[in-house]
């Protein structure tokens, strides 16, 4: 009889445990499609990376968003979403603590890793230099000369292989450099 209740009372107790468990811990994953394939990998069978099946997965959306629930995460592609965010209300989308600590380093305390009034400021500074007729007369003429000197007669040259990007990159380089000086 001891054994019994013993038994009865262990018993009990796993099934209130499962049962906490259950209803107290949030779910970390979920059965829908995209979680599925992103827990499993099996995106990967179709596309090389992950970017390209965020792509493919936001163009089949009907709203151009979707749910990554086991990462919390929520990426759109829809226009409205996007300028809701940025524009809109871009106070209520901060970068937040983590962006900034991992891309501080790299990026500093500029107008990409800042948030608020830092950033307000920034934003305000910039656009009053960058918006100056001046400035984008400078870089035109800056641009419009390599592009004639030095652009044209390279891509004019045939029976060559050429990496473009890495030919915009050394060009974008020369151009801020110029610039600047």
């Amino acid at each position: 009889m001891e054994l019994q209740a013993s038994l009865f009372f262990w018993i009990l107790i796993f099934l209130l445990y499962l049962l906490f468990s259950l209803l107290i811990k949030p779910k970390l994953w979920c059965n829908c499609e995209i979680c599925s394939a992103y827990l499993t990998l099996s995106w990967s069978k179709q596309f090389n990376n992950l970017c390209d099946w965020y792509t493919h997965s936001l163009k089949n959306s009907p709203s151009k968003t979707i749910h990554i629930h086991v990462l919390r995460n929520t990426i759109t592609a829809n226009p409205e979403n996007i300028e809701y965010m940025l524009k809109t209300k871009f106070h209520n989308f901060p970068k937040g603590k983590p962006f900034s600590i991992i891309l501080g380093d790299f990026l500093g305390r500029g107008i990409f890793n800042v948030d608020g009034d830092s950033w307000k400021f920034q934003k305000n500074m910039a656009s009053m230099e960058l918006g100056k007729t001046s400035t984008c007369c400078y870089v035109f003429d800056i641009i419009n000369f390599e592009i004639k000197t030095r652009l044209v007669p390279l891509l004019s040259k045939q029976d060559q292989a050429l990496d473009l990007q890495d030919v915009f990159k050394r060009k974008l380089i020369v151009s801020l450099v110029k610039t600047r000086s």
